[in-house]
């Protein structure tokens, strides 16, 4: 029939679906990844909301890394000066795992071990 596409295609980039996983899957922070968060002035529940504005650099990424795959996470380009920090993610089996947030504007004196 005319108009109708077959199998699963999808207008949604790889990128967009590793983030689209990674910020629906629960995830939990490390002390040290709470305290830049709270230092940012964000909560868990905006960093979820915010990170519709980042994508994965595959650069950076250990896709095969063990025990579980690491993302580096940045903001897009459009979103590069409203976001001052990026970070590394874990996906590990159904949780996002982030360990550490890096800061990229030095206004934010942090004092998080």
């Amino acid at each position: 029939m005319f108009g109708q596409w077959s199998g699963n295609r999808s207008c949604v980039t790889h990128n967009e679906m590793k983030m689209q996983e990674l910020v629906f899957q629960p995830i939990e922070l490390s002390e040290k990844a709470q305290c830049k968060l709270k230092c940012l002035h964000y909560n868990e529940q905006l960093l979820k909301i915010e990170l519709r504005h980042f994508e994965v650099n595959y650069d950076l990424t250990s896709v095969h890394a063990e025990p579980c795959g690491q993302y580096f996470i940045q903001p897009q380009k459009q979103f590069a000066d409203k976001y001052k920090f990026n970070f590394v993610a874990s996906d590990c089996d159904s949780i996002t795992k982030i360990l550490d947030i890096n800061i990229t504007d030095s206004k934010f004196d942090c004092d998080c071990k």
